[in-house]
């Protein structure tokens, strides 16, 4: 058992420093402000480190030459993420500083990796002190997903098998290495996933409050986690007796409030509405982020082709890896769902305690979900939506794959290490600092 658990220690910290250099690579590499949405989460932390609390401003017009009186395009995020890097700008002693707005590339529509000429490199090292915590961060989360799923199984290698999924996955590699919310909702996303096995495996009022409490904080980060709430609610459902279900329902949601109210109580004060939704529309209608062009309104004809086809499709297309204009052809996507199938369908008559796949499923579901709910408010959608439920998704697979002879079982994070490779050499070598 000695040998077996250093050899475990020995191959995850190998996972870990691999990612870190896959995703610092990257982030090293890739000139500023080529990250799609990049300026505008930058704009969020560069407003409070001046002292000034970033909001959406309704009342922003379109002109030929840009927008007016906006505070950035995405004002209408929850601030947590943004919050704790201008703490982190403000303990590296970094001054605030105007983002980067270069000369755009006429040809980035049409297949040019670069989306602006001529990149500053200053502004590139300054960029660099808020894009490597977001590679510490996903280090954190693959971490973190070992310990979740060493809750569920007996097995040594299959948490390490889950967390390498996690950590060669190129959309996860790619998202780490540049400044999004993404990344902070995917590390609490896996708490999330921690918590709720372990309230699963030995309820107590303490464990229901502190699944809560990380609810509370994954939405004080990004609105599209919402669904992920389900679990406040299948947990206490797990228990017996209606008081005592009740009682945990009542301390889950109580616990989400402690640190989350705040944030959803000031949209009530500032907008009128806890999520507020009406004003995040009108905003985000006027600066074209529903997907749609300035002023125009996003509109659904057939909801049903929305949900059974379009979402569906891009969910196939874009989960693996995609950009904002690129993503992998179809048939390695398709080689990469072919596994993951695989995987799954090894849990088929498995038998396994009830505790351990519930939350899993709950979470990996309701994470896909948010897919599906964000496509109801936007057409700029995308699969990474769902990394708030990577870990249990992997999770899933691993245990699944436990039926597989030992070198097989590391198939699909040996495809996504490979994929990752290639992708970097080809879409972040490849851009030039012209």
């Amino acid at each position: 058992m000695w040998a077996y658990s250093h050899r475990v220690a020995l191959v995850l910290s190998g996972v870990i420093l691999i990612f870190v250099i896959l995703s610092g690579a990257i982030a090293i590499r890739t000139p500023a402000y080529e990250f799609a949405d990049e300026p505008g989460h930058v704009e969020n932390i560069e407003s409070l480190v001046a002292g000034h609390w970033y909001g959406i401003n309704s009342s922003c017009r379109s002109t030929a030459h840009g927008f007016v009186d906006c505070a950035g395009i995405e004002a209408h995020q929850a601030p947590l993420y943004y919050l704790l890097l201008a703490g982190w700008q403000r303990l590296a002693g970094q001054a605030g500083q105007a983002t980067y707005h270069g000369q755009p590339n006429i040809k980035a529509l049409s297949g040019s990796p670069e989306l602006f000429l001529h990149p500053s490199a200053a502004d590139h090292r300054f960029l660099l002190w808020l894009r490597l915590p977001n590679v510490l961060l996903g280090a954190i989360t693959v971490l973190l997903t070992f310990y979740a799923i060493r809750l569920i199984t007996a097995n040594v290698w299959t948490p390490v098998l889950a967390a390498s999924i996690v950590a060669f996955l190129p959309e996860m590699d790619f998202l780490s290495a540049s400044v999004t919310n993404d990344n902070l909702a995917t590390l609490l996303g896996v708490l999330l996933t921690f918590v709720a096995l372990r309230c699963a495996r030995r309820p107590s009022r303490l464990r229901i409050a502190t699944v809560g409490l990380v609810f509370g904080l994954l939405v004080a980060t990004k609105l599209s986690a919402l669904p992920l709430g389900i679990v406040l609610i299948v947990l206490p459902v797990t228990q017996v007796g209606w008081r005592r279900r009740a009682e945990y329902l009542g301390i889950g949601a109580a616990g989400a409030l402690v640190t989350c109210g705040w944030y959803l109580l000031q949209n009530t004060v500032r907008y009128g509405d806890p999520l507020a939704r009406r004003a995040s529309s009108h905003y985000l209608q006027v600066i074209g982020g529903l997907g749609t062009f300035a002023g125009l309104p996003y509109v659904i004809n057939n909801p049903l082709k929305l949900v059974v086809v379009q979402v569906p499709q891009r969910v196939f297309t874009h989960f693996w890896f995609a950009t904002a204009a690129q993503w992998w052809p179809l048939w390695i996507s398709l080689l990469f769902w072919v596994v993951l199938a695989a995987s799954f369908a090894g849990l088929v008559g498995r038998r396994v305690p009830r505790t351990a796949p519930v939350p899993l499923v709950c979470i990996a579901l309701a994470a896909l979900m948010s897919v599906w709910i964000v496509a109801f408010q936007t057409e700029s959608y995308e699969p990474r939506y769902a990394l708030t439920g990577i870990a249990a998704i992997a999770g899933l697979a691993a245990l699944g794959s436990e039926r597989w002879i030992f070198p097989a079982r590391f198939l699909l994070p040996v495809m996504g290490l490979v994929g990752t490779i290639v992708t970097i050499q080809h879409d972040v070598f490849a851009v030039h600092w012209t």
